[in-house]
């Protein structure tokens, strides 16, 4: 097996609180995907690679109802929260880490005819983290399978059961409060049956309630201003979310998610 791999990994990748994953031959119909034991530990949808055809459509696999569309105000699902606090800039992410991941998203779309660096994909994978982190506020996780693999269900489930009924709920993120998608991690993986496979690893900077430590990678990016009504004070917290999907001539083009992580978790440890 062959892995062109962006020179920038992911940056939680072999450090307490995010999983490393291992790829190889030898699975049965997908490429193999096996968690490590570490403290910590990222959905299908379907997108049509035909770059420059405007309207297209992404939904989930095995989902009959769609998560996204190009209609107006389709990314605001219901519940969507309103008065954002004022969020100010105090740093940046790795310059450098971007602009490896955009030079192997511009390759992945010049050969294998798969744009995602489009608006569409962007939006996608956001309504992915609010499906996946609603449905595990919720408690609801048979309402993941089909979405996430069987290892990586196991693993959200045991991490979410460690949290208490406040706590589990403080998952839940809305579109209105995600406030920056970063791709930490493209790659593309060559099997040695002929099959090939994208991997994208995005982290999300979004506002959430929870109760907790700050979230280093939240805090050395953006401030939160303190409300002035006397209403919870919200804080940055982060998410990682591994997505593949296969580029195999033929195969689905759904993709999914293979790995979860949220900075809540971390309420448990």
């Amino acid at each position: 097996m062959h892995r062109i791999v962006g020179l920038a990994a992911c940056r939680d990748l072999g450090r307490p609180g995010v999983c490393s994953w291992t790829r190889g031959p030898g699975c049965s119909g997908r490429p193999a995907v096996h968690l490590r034991q570490c403290a910590g530990p990222a959905r299908p949808f379907t997108a049509e690679p035909r770059p420059g055809v405007c309207g297209r459509k992404v939904v989930f696999a095995g989902q009959k109802h769609r998560l996204l569309s190009s209609r107006a105000g389709a990314d605001k699902p219901t519940g969507s929260s309103g008065g954002q606090p004022d969020i100010s800039v105090v740093g940046s992410p790795d310059p450098v880490t971007w602009i490896r991941c955009k030079i192997i998203m511009y390759l992945i779309q010049l050969y294998f005819k798969l744009d995602v660096s489009s608006e569409e994909f962007d939006r996608g994978i956001k309504q992915a983290l609010v499906h996946v982190s609603n449905v595990m506020s919720r408690g609801r996780y048979h309402e993941l399978w089909g979405l996430l693999s069987h290892e990586m269900l196991e693993y959200v489930e045991t991490r979410c059961q460690s949290l208490n009924r406040a706590q589990r709920q403080q998952l839940a993120v809305t579109m209105d409060d995600i406030i920056f998608v970063f791709p930490e991690e493209v790659s593309v993986v060559f099997e040695e049956d002929g099959r090939r496979f994208c991997f994208i690893s995005t982290r999300f900077w979004f506002l959430s309630t929870y109760q907790g430590p700050d979230d280093p990678e939240g805090t050395q990016i953006f401030k939160v201003a303190p409300h002035e009504d006397g209403s919870p004070q919200r804080k940055i917290a982060t998410a990682v979310y591994e997505f593949r999907r296969e580029l195999t001539k033929g195969a689905s083009p759904d993709w999914k998610v293979t790995a979860v992580w949220h900075w809540h978790w971390k309420l448990a440890e």
